[in-house]
């Protein structure tokens, strides 16, 4: 099914020249779709695909020699320079990893300079804390302070960089994304209490130090279509590398475990206090869900597992729900895989 899937996303959805389109917003091509291409066709040892991607994106959203991915591309140009931080390490950890599975080691050097970027664009220290900011825009907020998305720390990838980059302080990341995936999460954001799910975007303070909203961004309190994310990425880092800082903050989230067996449904989108924001049901966001359930609730696990096989269509091409959504392929997919032990830490071993 997933290798089926993989072969209708790349009809659908990738150009022959390797430029990723979202024929929802209009063909418009970003940093994070070519990154998610990447990380699949090295998962699934399609390297034709992997350099054909790779190609495109160095060509025309790497802009410089070691300046992060511009992270919006349409009609025949650039049209938002600013990088987006999850597509940059995203892309960084594909090269890694395809450096070791297809034997291309002028890879790695690339993979490196992307490193290089992320750090100094992407990378802020506050109070003595390095952390992943949203992007190189994100960086340069001075009120309320850095901005940070939850669902883009990628602890996981970080191990690989600290591995392949030893100037610079990677295992940093790895605390400071588990201090501020709790402190996020338990913040009370706007007034509003926290019920421990992760907000889609909050902000350090400057001037205190403390988890604030990031009013600039709608709906950035919420728990939505960024921050279901979150769960699949720390049970990555559980699964792969066994973290207990990772089992310990999906054990703390039992927000989602307790909506699951009290409805068998989640909702896609939660206020930070846990009231239903909207009400219908979307694979999209059960993809990243799951790794929660992965890691705490087995039986849970196994019947969010169905709902998403039962979103599949056989096509050709094979599709899963909307065969125009391509943030839903991608997602449904990483669930899948992750929930069939398809994904292998390529660091450690192969597929």
């Amino acid at each position: 099914m997933l290798a089926s899937a993989w072969a209708g996303y790349k009809q659908v959805f990738i150009q022959p020249d390797g430029r990723v389109v979202d024929p929802t917003r209009g063909g418009v091509t970003t940093s994070e779709g070519q990154g998610y291409a990447l990380l699949r066709a090295v998962w699934m040892g399609d390297q034709t695909t992997f350099d054909t991607v790779w190609r495109w994106t160095a060509t025309h959203l790497e802009l410089g020699g070691d300046a992060p991915f511009a992270s919006l591309w349409s009609d025949g140009r650039v049209v938002d320079a600013d990088s987006a931080s999850d597509a940059d390490s995203d892309i960084a950890l594909a090269l890694f990893y395809a450096t070791r599975r297809f034997g291309e080691a002028q890879l790695r050097r690339q993979a490196l300079t992307a490193l290089s970027a992320i750090w100094r664009d992407d990378v802020v220290s506050i109070n003595g804390m390095n952390v992943l900011t949203g992007g190189n825009w994100a960086t340069r907020q001075q009120t309320p302070g850095p901005v940070t998305n939850p669902s883009y720390f990628a602890p996981y990838a970080y191990r690989t960089f600290a591995a392949e980059d030893a100037s610079r302080p990677w295992s940093s990341l790895i605390d400071s994304s588990y201090t501020l995936l709790d402190e996020c999460s338990s913040a009370v954001l706007d007034g509003t209490a926290a019920v421990g799910l992760p907000p889609n975007w909050c902000a350090i303070s400057r001037a205190t130090g403390h988890i604030v909203s990031f009013p600039s961004i709608a709906n950035a309190d919420d728990y939505g279509y960024d921050a279901f994310r979150v769960m699949w990425r720390v049970a990555l880092d559980a699964t792969w590398n066994d973290e207990p800082r990772a089992r310990a903050y999906l054990e703390k989230t039992v927000f989602l475990r307790t909506q699951w067996n009290n409805k068998m449904r989640l909702d896609p989108v939660y206020g930070h206090d846990g009231s239903v924001v909207s009400s219908y049901d979307d694979p999209t966001l059960l993809g990243g869900d799951i790794g929660n359930f992965l890691v705490t609730d087995n039986a849970g696990a196994q019947q969010i597992e169905q709902v998403l096989l039962d979103s599949f269509h056989a096509g050709p091409p094979a599709y899963f729900g909307d065969p125009q959504n391509y943030f839903e392929q991608n997602w449904v997919w990483f669930g899948l895989a992750l929930a069939g032990g398809m994904l292998v830490d390529l660091d450690r071993g192969s597929a």
